[in-house]
């Protein structure tokens, strides 16, 4: 009788282990953040939360929402918890009832940050700006337009807005702002175009560009491992590029994930956001080190499908 009750007993306690190793996990899907950068809020997490795994899926906001996008289609999305650069996708989610609502009960969280009643929410401040390599140009500029300027000819780069959440919000806010003449302008002027900011920012750091069209904590991160950079907010303002995170309604472990959206929220959370160069959302955490204490800013919007399909055909990129 033992020889078959033993093999049923371990098969029934491997079992439990495995439900119980996956209990306590979630899933995050994350752009518009570099890794380094969501590795050390999640090992923050950890310290309060130690028996809760977090699985990151983090890349170009493009092709995370086009990850998604086909899981939903194969009726198995995978995140917990979905964190993007740009609003229209959410507004997309909460049209179809595919975001559960939190609460919004955080001390010191500015309602601008709660959106639709808590189905998302705003956890950090990400600027677009003009970033300078100081060994290449020196006479600085000091609005967008500027850049357009032969003194800058074959020096500027901006991210690809087909891959950079950013990069895309920059294209709505510019193009509505400037005209999509604004890009022509660019790219007679010889604008170059990179996947990514984070590849973008080595370069403007070893001085292959002079300028970048660039997201402000990335540039912050160069400089504070002794990059020659600088950063010029344009007086006609700095683009603020919505970032929300939201809980889906499949997530498996809500319970989970909203620990973790607490945590983002929360004094800890928000001091590492400031340690890696951004700008906090809940009031009475000091800025980024150097930044300016107020950072007048206007709240960008991707843009539409049919000025990204412009501005593809006019650098030639494929989305």
């Amino acid at each position: 009788m033992n020889r078959f009750v033993l093999p049923w007993i371990a098969g029934f306690i491997f079992l439990l282990g495995t439900a119980l190793a996956q209990k306590d996990q979630i899933t995050l899907y994350v752009a518009g953040a570099q890794l380094p950068d969501v590795e050390a809020l999640v090992r923050g997490f950890n310290r309060k939360h130690p028996e809760i795994t977090v699985q990151v899926f983090r890349s170009g906001a493009g092709e995370v929402v086009a990850k998604l996008r086909a899981e939903l289609e194969a009726g198995n999305p995978q995140p917990d918890l979905v964190w993007l650069v740009g609003e229209g996708f959410f507004r997309e989610l909460s049209q179809k009832n595919l975001l559960r609502r939190v609460p919004p009960t955080f001390s010191g969280l500015a309602a601008q940050y709660v959106y639709e009643g808590g189905r998302y929410y705003e956890v950090r401040l990400l600027h677009s700006i003009i970033a300078v390599n100081t060994r290449r140009v020196s006479t600085l500029p000091t609005s967008w337009r500027d850049l357009t300027q032969d003194r800058f000819k074959n020096q500027v780069v901006m991210a690809d807005p087909n891959f950079s959440g950013p990069a895309l919000v920059a294209l709505g806010f510019l193009s509505d702002r400037l005209g999509l003449g604004y890009f022509e302008a660019l790219k007679a002027n010889g604008l170059a175009v990179e996947q990514s900011n984070p590849v973008l920012q080595q370069k403007l750091s070893r001085g292959e560009y002079g300028l970048a069209i660039t997201n402000d904590y990335g540039v912050r991160q160069e400089i504070a491992k002794g990059a020659p950079l600088t950063i010029v907010y344009p007086r006609d303002g700095a683009i603020l590029a919505p970032t929300p995170i939201g809980i889906p309604t499949w997530s498996k472990r809500p319970d989970l994930a909203e620990k973790f959206l607490r945590f983002l929220l929360s004094e800890e959370g928000q001091r590492i956001f400031v340690e890696r160069g951004y700008y906090p959302v809940i009031s009475g955490i000091p800025g980024p080190a150097g930044a300016p204490a107020r950072l007048p800013s206007l709240r960008g919007q991707e843009a539409s499908s049919e000025v990204l399909e412009r501005f593809n055909s006019l650098f030639g990129l494929r989305r």
